[in-house]
Parts: C-alpha cells; structure tokens; sequence
C-alpha cells in the first residue's frame, strides 16, 4: 500500500504541480493495489481474521467446534485448489498468447500470476491455522470484539 500511495501522491504531484502526467503511474498503482490486495487476503487467513460467521459455533462445546472450524476450513481448501488450478493454467496460457498492457508494454501475466500465487499462500496459511487449532494452541477468537 506504500508503493501505491508513493506512486499515486507522485501522480497527484506532477500533474498539479508540474502540470505533467504519467498515465504508466496510474496502471502500475492499480497492478500494486491487485498485489496488497492478495497480500491483505494472506495475512487475514495466517491471523484466521477472515470473514465468517462463527456466532451460533461458539456456542458449542470444543471438539465439535473445531470439527465445525475444520470443515468449513476444508471447503475453503477446496475452493482455493479450483482456483489455484484454473489460475495456474490461465497463466500459463499469458506466457503463450501474452497480454501486453497498453501504457507499461509488460505482459500481463506478472499481475495475473497473483491469483494462483494469492490463493496458494492463503491455503499454506489456512492449514497452519487449522494445524494450531487442533493443537490447542489457537483458539477461534470473535474480532468483533476487540483484541
């Protein structure tokens, strides 16, 4: 997010300052804010600070809420595995038949391949998560609620 406010307050201060624009700052800025976006989505799933509705789980005993935890962190597993697959194939098929960004000249690719890379990290994380809960070590804390 620094990069993209660094490059974005350049922009800002070029265009009104120097009347100068850079229309590559503006596409590099939104391809940096797709990246910290993925990022923002890894570190909430390593702090297990995802969205979920976890209000009527709470309630229950231990064991049958980490086996709740656990299937619903499955699905997500799932889910993450299709779109890491058809991610995966997706960009391959950039290097092959490339997109080449209109003002930066670089194949869009380098910006895709967070997807699959995005959602491959977010599951290494998900599994560490799943792994502490069973070992006691972390249990299923309601953000809302302030730390």
């Amino acid at each position: 997010m620094t990069v993209v406010l660094a490059l974005l307050g350049f922009q800002v201060v070029a265009r009104f300052g120097f009347s100068r624009s850079f229309s590559w700052l503006e596409e590099v800025s939104r391809f940096a804010f797709v990246w910290a976006v993925y990022f923002g989505f890894v570190i909430a799933a390593e702090k297990d600070r995802h969205i979920r509705i976890s209000l009527h789980i709470e309630a229950l005993p231990r064991r049958p809420r980490l086996i709740l935890f656990t299937l619903a962190d499955a699905v997500w597993l799932v889910f993450n595995a299709v779109v890491i697959w058809h991610g995966y194939w997706f960009t391959m098929s950039m290097f092959e038949f490339p997109y080449i960004s209109q003002t930066t000249g670089i194949n869009l690719v380098w910006v895709q391949m967070i997807v699959p890379l995005g959602f491959l990290l977010m599951s290494v994380r998900i599994v560490q998560v799943m792994i502490r809960r069973w070992q006691g070590e972390e249990e299923h804390v309601d953000h809302r609620k302030g730390d």
